[in-house]
């Protein structure tokens, strides 16, 4: 199952990929989409693997963890110790499982709840954060993110473009305006903090790149 309605720029870009990103994590995958668990997209995989290869992490902060897909590529692409949240015990426990099977459980520390609730509890800086939470909350949870960033840290941001509705590419049904709005929100804040330099990319269901530089 995908929640990806890809155009043709996608399409390209999927075609330009290896057979698989990730060979060692396929089954990973096909776990979180079986279950109907958000994935991340096999474009945005790619730029997630790229960023944490040129950040070479100490520290990785990543809010939804799923069944722990992007968090093992980051793992399996650094030595860096991972802090990720997520509220759905069922993707929790399964990504609990999975780093174990990877023998990444003693680098992954879980955080079962709402974000915004475990925010605030966290203590340190990050060298790379990976939103892909709920897009509707992301404006809240930039601010303790921007917090959590030192000099020259890394904010990766999945489904900002939301499926084209950002752009007006395709229409904003009633039910998800809200979302949108909210997305709307974070998007402007993202982009003109002057703490932040950011890029926009139209990869997979767009993901916004940030760096903190002061």
């Amino acid at each position: 199952m995908s929640y990806y309605e890809y155009g043709k720029t996608e399409e390209y870009l999927l075609s330009l990929l290896p057979a698989s990103v990730a060979p060692g994590l396929e089954a990973v995958r096909r776990e979180a989409e079986e279950a109907g668990v958000p994935v991340i997209s096999e474009t945005g995989a790619q730029l997630l693997r790229l960023v944490t290869l040129m950040v070479r992490p100490r520290r990785i902060l990543e809010i939804g963890t799923g069944t722990g897909y992007s968090g093992l590529i980051m793992l399996e692409n650094s030595r860096a110790r991972l802090y990720t949240i997520d509220f759905d015990a069922v993707a929790v426990d399964a990504a609990a499982r999975n780093f174990r099977d990877f023998g990444m459980s003693r680098r992954a520390e879980i955080f079962e709840g709402d974000a915004t609730d475990v925010l605030p509890m966290i203590e340190g800086s990050f060298d790379l954060i990976f939103l892909d939470g709920p897009k509707g909350r992301y404006h809240e949870f930039l601010p303790y993110l921007i917090g959590l960033m030192p000099s020259g840290g890394t904010l990766l941001c999945d489904n900002v473009l939301y499926s084209g509705r950002m752009s007006g590419e395709r229409p904003v049904p009633r039910s998800k305006r809200t979302i949108a709005d909210r997305l709307d929100l974070f998007m402007k804040a993202v982009t003109t903090d002057p703490r932040l330099v950011t890029s926009v990319l139209p990869v997979g269901d767009g993901m916004s790149l940030s760096v903190r530089i002061k």
